[in-house]
């Protein structure tokens, strides 16, 4: 004889925690004050009887979708790059966190021909936007933060506008990561620098000049090369810093990525590492733990990046706070081997 299961109620759920009906519905809608105590409680029930919200019952009396949209750049073997995947496995954790969905739209031609950003906001499918690797020139942004819909940008700062975002402090960890190549007795110090046109990038070229500018170092442009995020180009581009008659002893580049491109050109021309030059990156991607030698680095905390876009948009859909929310998570030089 087959046995029907019977689907947990919330009255179900309210009777164990011995709560009221409304304040499970606070919890698991993320609604109203409870008690820190009590919604650990109520929570760790749901899980205990396994129960699934009715999202399109929930939905549609709250008038909301329950699925929060993610504009991510299209980029060729985009999920194989553990800085994008950890930025999003936060997102999508903190969003189920809070019994949301995760819709993933890549930006390209098409999407910004369909209207982008406020096309989106406008299709009544999703509460709120999170964007990824925005560049200072979008000309879609600013329509956006003038909407006043729910929004948040990854790894994007700007203050002077109303722009809601979370970001690490890269001017103080470039000049933390100039000052402990100083300290390691290195004074001529190279930059293989991020796009340009994204504020990390920027942000990251500044901490560098500001750090040798503190050191009563010179700023030497043939120091300076562009590897624009892109460890291929980082590969063809460390080049120019090594035909130079008065070659750096040590290089600071602006992600992991490029610094491991930058270490597989150094291998393949015999220079040791970190004895012929040291090299520092940004990020701490969890590949750079396993370079030969380990990888020294500026560690920013991307998992938490992606949780704290979250939170921010969250306060924006539930109407908590209002815009502009900003976050600056702090960094840290974790050393290894390479310097």
């Amino acid at each position: 004889m087959r046995r029907t299961m019977l689907k947990t109620k919330i009255s179900d759920i309210a009777k164990k925690a011995n709560v009221s009906s409304m304040t499970v519905s606070r919890v698991i809608n993320n609604s109203g004050p409870v008690a820190v105590e009590t919604k650990k409680l109520v929570n760790k029930i749901i899980k205990e009887l396994n129960y699934q919200p009715n999202l399109i019952a929930r939905s549609l009396s709250q008038k909301k979708t329950m699925t929060i949209g993610v504009v991510i750049p299209k980029k060729t073997k985009m999920f194989l790059d553990s800085y994008s995947a950890e930025i999003l496995s936060g997102i999508i954790d903190k969003a189920q966190d809070n019994n949301y969905k995760i819709m993933l739209f890549p930006r390209d031609e098409a999407f910004n021909r369909k209207g982008g950003y406020m096309a989106l906001a406008n299709s009544n499918i999703v509460d709120g936007i999170v964007l990824l690797t925005n560049r200072t020139d979008d000309p879609y942004l600013p329509e956006l933060m003038e909407s006043k819909f729910p929004f948040a940008v990854v790894n994007y700062n700007d203050h002077s506008k109303k722009l809601n975002f979370v970001d690490c402090n890269n001017i103080k960890g470039a000049v933390e990561a100039v000052s402990f190549l100083y300290q390691k007795g290195h004074r001529k110090i190279a930059h293989v620098a991020g796009d340009q046109k994204e504020t990390n990038g920027i942000d990251r070229l500044k901490g560098y000049k500001k750090a040798l500018k503190k050191l009563k170092l010179p700023i030497r442009k043939e120091y300076i090369v562009y590897g624009e995020f892109e460890k291929s180009i980082a590969y063809n581009e460390v080049d120019k810093l090594l035909k130079l008659k008065n070659r750096p002893t040590a290089i600071f580049c602006a992600d992991d990525s490029m610094a491991i491109g930058i270490m597989e050109k150094l291998r393949e021309k015999k220079i040791k590492i970190p004895k012929d030059m040291a090299i520092i990156g940004f990020d701490d991607i969890e590949i750079a733990t396993y370079q030969k030698p380990a990888l020294t680095t500026i560690k920013q905390p991307i998992y938490e990046i992606g949780t704290t876009a979250i939170d921010i948009l969250l306060k924006l859909i539930l109407k908590e706070a209002e815009s502009p929310i900003r976050k600056i998570l702090d960094t840290e030089l974790v050393i290894r081997k390479s310097v």
